[in-house]
């Protein structure tokens, strides 16, 4: 009898010990502080090995973190996810930025608060994944410092949505650009490279009075100026982008265009004809 009790007490000692070995599934990681602002993960949840989660960046007045390509100074906010377990994907996304001239030159930005959509799913559906970040960005005011934080989140198929997380992943999710259609805003033509390797791209608006702005990126690698306004007139405008930094593939360089309408933004893909002296 006694053998038999203290048998249990061992097995349950180790069934104790083991479900706390094991780290708990949560639906944020803690703040990490960096000079000008604070970055974490949150998540909301997951249906059948697909999870939605995000970086969270709070920044303090007058700081601001940079967009996938950071415009003509600046350094990309990106995020690796090598270290993470059971996972076959992660997609770092990222809603509509803004423009920001610092008196020298122009950047894509994002100023006080952001989330950035992480897509996700699992390798095996039926088992948590541990989702790890090396998050690298740089946090500007009138000096500019290289940030770093790594943060990792376990997500579970029996984890429970978090209500306040979710709130914050659909509004993240509503900002990202959605691929254009003939309605406005839209990108309604590209002529050029011209004289000057200029291309003129003119746009459509659902109307004349609400603020708009126009984004450009190329191929990886390459370095290109913002785009440039130069004409506006009621529910159309036209800017102005030189092909100079594109890098091409063939005679051809890729180009991703998004477009801002207040709260509406819409992207557009396309390859630029380059000419041997470009």
């Amino acid at each position: 009898m006694r053998n038999s009790s203290a048998s249990y007490l061992i097995a349950c000692f180790l069934a104790l010990a083991s479900m706390v070995a094991q780290p708990a599934a949560a639906a944020v990681t803690d703040w990490t502080d960096v000079m000008g602002g604070r970055v974490r993960l949150i998540a909301a949840g997951g249906d059948n090995g697909a999870y939605d989660a995000g970086l969270e960046f709070e920044l303090e007045p007058g700081w601001h973190i940079y967009w996938r390509f950071p415009g003509e100074s600046g350094v990309p906010t990106e995020a690796d996810f090598q270290a993470s377990t059971n996972l076959a994907a992660a997609t770092l996304l990222f809603p509509a930025p803004e423009r920001f001239y610092d008196g020298y030159s122009t950047a894509i930005v994002y100023h006080d608060q952001v989330v950035l959509p992480v897509r996700l799913e699992a390798e095996d559906k039926t088992r948590p994944v541990t989702l790890s970040a090396d998050v690298r960005f740089g946090i500007c005011r009138e000096i500019c410092v290289p940030a770093q934080a790594e943060l990792s989140l376990i997500l579970s198929p029996e984890t429970a949505a978090d209500e306040e997380m979710r709130a914050k992943l659909d509004a993240a999710s509503k900002a990202l650009p959605k691929p254009q259609n003939d309605a406005a805003p839209r990108i309604a033509s590209i002529t050029g490279p011209g004289a000057g390797k200029m291309l003129r791209i003119s746009v459509e608006l659902a109307d004349g009075s609400t603020p708009f702005d126009l984004f450009a990126e190329g191929a990886p690698g390459s370095y290109i100026e913002v785009p440039r306004l130069v004409e506006a007139s009621g529910k159309s405008a036209v800017f102005e982008l030189s092909t100079d930094g594109l890098l091409p593939n063939g005679d051809k360089a890729p180009l991703l265009l998004v477009l801002t309408h207040g709260d509406a933004a819409v992207e557009y893909r396309t390859e630029i004809p380059l000419s041997a002296g470009n």
